[in-house]
Parts: structure tokens; sequence; C-alpha cells
């Protein structure tokens, strides 16, 4: 028997989720995500919101996993230009979307 669990090594969030209207670099942030989920700690990764529209680089600090959901904190170290992520977004957009 066993649980199944999503590894993500993005953070892709909407704003009923934790993503602020407009994140500040050097913040910090709650978040939570139904189910239980892994993610990297210390790394940055991706800030995505629920549009697939990649916003900067965030590290997640922390995170607590249950049965029904994910909960963690995250920073924000880098907001993209609009051309920073226009580039990221074609890549998101090939691969996932």
């Amino acid at each position: 028997m066993g649980q199944p669990v999503e590894m993500n090594t993005v953070l892709k969030l909407s704003t009923d989720q934790g993503l602020p209207e407009d994140p500040v670099v050097g913040e910090t942030y709650t978040f939570q995500k139904s189910g239980p989920r892994i993610y990297p700690i210390g790394v940055p990764v991706e800030l995505i919101d629920d549009n697939w529209q990649t916003l900067g680089k965030a590290v997640i600090d922390e995170f607590t996993i249950n049965l029904e959901e994910t909960r963690g904190r995250y920073r924000l170290v880098k907001r993209f230009t609009a051309d920073e992520a226009q580039a990221f977004n074609k890549v998101w957009r090939s691969e996932w979307v």
C-alpha cells in the first residue's frame, strides 16, 4: 500500500493559494496547495501564476504535508522583467500547457 505524493519543481499558485497581487522581492509569503506535495527547499524555483505566467524565482523555506494539503513559506528572490518572463513563458507553454 502506498500514498500518492506529487513532486513539484515549480511553485504554481493562485491568489487563493498564496500568490500576492504584486509580489515584492525579499518578502516572505505563505502558500497552501491541495494534496500532499514535495518541493525543493532552499533552491530557487520558478514562481508561476494560475494562468502559467512566470513571475520570477522563489525559494521555498519550509513546507508541511498531510493527506489533504501542503502548506509552506516562500521568499521571492527575483522578479522577472517582461522580457525574462516572456522567455520563461515560452518554455512552460511549449513543455506543459
